[in-house]
């Protein structure tokens, strides 16, 4: 018996990026990880667990997407995934285009089997790389020896199967990228002198508490710092939606990276998933009886619309975000860099503020912060 199409499903068109987290799994342990965002040494407890091929095949050929944005795939090491050959079944049973955040676990050879010839399916237009590769010193280090020399052979490799890899970011398929930690602000720099005329490369801003300094730059106030800072015991009510589609390994869609990662640092949503597979995937409360944090919905739901990533929902955890949902950036055009227009990754809205956490902002931008709606008018009045 044939398996149903799906209908489709159309991205609003303020949401800006998918990302979809094909494995926890990882080839490395490093000391910080976006995936552990309080480093709290859980990132083991997310395991292997995945959806399979097929399944995932079946789910992104829902999604109707304009041309200039990809699919994300990222991880955890994303080229794990499927034990190394997951990815070329994936990306040529899939119409789209797609990026990679990928740490190059695989050497020249397994890369390309992984690959399996889909080539163009990761190679497009854009003012940045496709194919984003992260370097962790320490851990490359380990591995591999001196590591920024070995990443950048590997880089330069994928040049065979024909990617552009240059140093230019804007003609380049292949860019690397790495966190200025506050710890390896030396490694950054002699990454930077490696890399000069053979891969593009950048450095990307640490995000959040360092031996008690904030870094970072936030759109919202004590949104990354309120709780871990020690300003106030619990997280903050508000209003919160998200312009991102974040899919996590089982096809759950999250509203922010707080709580797809939260969950699977707590167990995951494995149960849930095998409940819905019994049920051909229809949510209802019962399925998801279990978890702590609510998901959007699963992208293999018949029911499941894109509409409600643009849904504002309560949210009792403003003060726990994550950098990477509140930071000001870049979106897929450049925008920050190019036009000076800030973007994030949620949106958020009425926040109240305790009196003893709000007269620490400056008057003149707490009015602007009311202004845009961010501050609930009634704690400024109070």
């Amino acid at each position: 018996m044939s398996t149903p199409e799906l209908p489709k499903l159309s991205l609003p068109s303020d949401v800006n990026y998918i990302g979809v987290f094909l494995t926890f799994g990882c080839n490395l342990n490093c000391s910080y990880c976006i995936n552990d965002p309080g480093q709290a040494g859980g990132r083991d407890a997310m395991g292997r667990t995945e959806m399979a091929p097929e399944l995932w095949v079946r789910a992104l050929n829902r999604l109707r997407l304009p041309p200039d944005l990809p699919i994300t795939l990222q991880g955890g090491e994303p080229t794990l995934y499927g034990r190394g050959l997951g990815l070329g079944g994936l990306l040529a049973n899939v119409d789209a285009s797609f990026d990679l955040l990928t740490n190059l676990a695989l050497p020249p050879g397994r890369m390309k089997r992984c690959l399996d010839g889909q080539v163009d399916k990761l190679r497009r237009d854009a003012p940045y790389p496709s194919i984003r590769v992260s370097y962790h010193p320490p851990e490359m280090d380990r591995v591999w020896g001196r590591g920024i020399d070995t990443l950048l052979d590997r880089c330069e490799a994928l040049r065979d199967l024909g990617f552009r890899v240059g140093p230019d970011k804007r003609s380049s398929d292949v860019g690397i990228y790495m966190v200025a930690h506050p710890g390896n602000l030396g490694a950054c720099e002699d990454a930077a002198r490696a890399a000069a005329k053979r891969v593009a490369f950048e450095t990307k801003e640490f995000l959040g508490l360092h031996e008690g300094v904030l870094h970072g730059t936030y759109k919202y106030p004590f949104s990354i710092d309120l709780v871990a800072g020690g300003h106030w015991p619990t997280g903050l009510s508000c209003q919160c939606r998200t312009t991102e589609l974040l899919i996590d390994p089982l096809g759950f869609v999250w509203p922010c990276h707080h709580f797809l990662y939260e969950t699977w640092m707590n167990g995951g949503s494995g149960e849930a998933f095998d409940r819905l597979s019994a049920r051909d995937f229809a949510v209802d409360e019962e399925s998801l009886a279990g978890l702590a944090l609510r998901p959007v919905g699963h992208i293999l739901d018949p029911a499941f619309t894109l509409a409600a990533l643009r849904d504002w929902h309560p949210c009792d955890r403003y003060g726990r975000c994550i950098g990477c949902d509140t930071k000001v950036k870049n979106n897929r055009f450049q925008s920050l860099e190019d036009a000076g227009l800030a973007h994030t990754s949620v949106e958020i809205r009425d926040i109240v503020f305790p009196e003893s956490v709000l007269e620490r902002i400056p008057a003149e931008r707490s009015e602007r912060l009311r202004s845009y709606g961010i501050i609930a008018a009634h704690t400024l009045n109070a």
